[in-house]
């Protein structure tokens, strides 16, 4: 399952001529997936006064999270 989901992530960008930064931070087109995971250790979902606000969201987390198909888990849709 990590490699397929490592192919389809960079497929994706591939195709969209997208990238994420590397551990340097610079852009990447080949990103390892455990690299992508720890991009994400510091975004959180927290529910304040009955409503669910994403933190530490960046540019480059959403363009993850939309070539991967899960935006809606990161309130994106």
């Amino acid at each position: 399952m990590y490699a397929l989901g490592e192919w389809a992530l960079r497929r994706r960008l591939w195709e969209t001529g997208s990238s994420l930064p590397d551990q340097k931070g610079r852009p990447t087109a080949k990103p390892t997936l455990r690299w992508v995971f720890q991009l994400f250790m510091w975004v959180r979902l927290v529910e304040l006064g009955g409503k669910w606000l994403v933190l530490n969201l960046a540019p480059h987390h959403e363009t993850a999270v939309r070539l991967l198909g899960a935006g809606r888990y990161y309130l994106l849709e």
